[in-house]
């Protein structure tokens, strides 16, 4: 989102106003500004496991795809520029993650850095006297000792995404919990298409729902998600949070 000037920023504004030129920045580096560069924005992508299946009980999960210079010499035969660090710095050029994959990630930021594997079957039974088996979450990393001093500014971005004027997401702060989000889209199809995602979890200061959506061919762009994504909370909110006599 940089059509208008948005002045000053640093990561919890540039994450509430979606700019991509703080990322670039951050990534790639500008005039004495050092970038992270590809290696370390690598490191830090497969520790948040998005080159990773997370193991849920459906058939055919596939990974993503975290590009660096040798990918690229091998996929295309052509060498990596550093424009190539900028796009993927903000999420986009040869960078592919799964929906998935990025609930599994906004979880881990919501909890602090603990990986859990998914599920969509909470109980199981099999046929005749079986005994039902309770599946239980399990863990498979916890990255919270290498982002404990970090985390907590990208937990107060996305939570002004949702809360301040200026957030992408605001029109969801008049939902009875706060929320933390983060919004975006991807360009598919040689770009030509744009898929747009919404990721976030709720109540953004006692996290119990965690969310990834994705809409194809999005004319809108992330506006399309945010509707789904308040309908989701709301429910959420009347049918889990309420009913369960946990409101605050």
């Amino acid at each position: 989102n940089d059509t208008k000037v948005h002045g000053l920023v640093d990561v919890r504004s540039a994450l509430a106003r979606s700019s991509n030129v703080y990322f670039y920045t951050v990534g790639g580096g500008f005039g004495g500004q050092e970038g992270l560069g590809i290696e370390r924005l690598k490191r830090w992508w497969e520790l948040f496991r998005l080159d990773q299946k997370t193991g849920i009980d459906l058939p055919g999960e596939q990974v993503g795809v975290l590009p660096d210079p040798q990918w690229k010499k091998e996929a295309t035969g052509e060498d990596w520029r550093i424009g190539d660090t900028y796009h993927v710095s903000i999420g986009q050029g040869d960078l592919l993650v799964t929906p998935i994959g990025l609930a599994s990630y906004v979880s881990a930021i919501a909890n602090g850095g603990v990986f859990f594997e998914p599920h969509i079957v909470k109980r199981a039974r099999g046929t005749g006297n079986a005994e039902e088996t309770i599946v239980h979450p399990k863990p498979l990393s916890d990255i919270r000792d290498m982002i404990r001093d970090v985390v907590p500014y990208v937990q107060e971005g996305m939570e002004d995404v949702a809360a301040k004027p200026y957030g992408t997401a605001y029109s969801l702060s008049s939902l009875p919990f706060p929320v933390a989000a983060k919004t975006g889209t991807a360009q598919v199809a040689q770009n030509t298409k744009v898929n747009a995602f919404f990721i976030g979890y709720a109540p953004a200061d006692d996290p119990k729902i965690a969310l990834a959506i994705l809409i194809e061919n999005a004319r809108e762009g992330s506006a399309n998600t945010i509707p789904v994504a308040r309908e989701v909370l709301l429910w959420f909110y009347e049918n889990r949070i309420l009913k369960a006599g946990l409101e605050r």
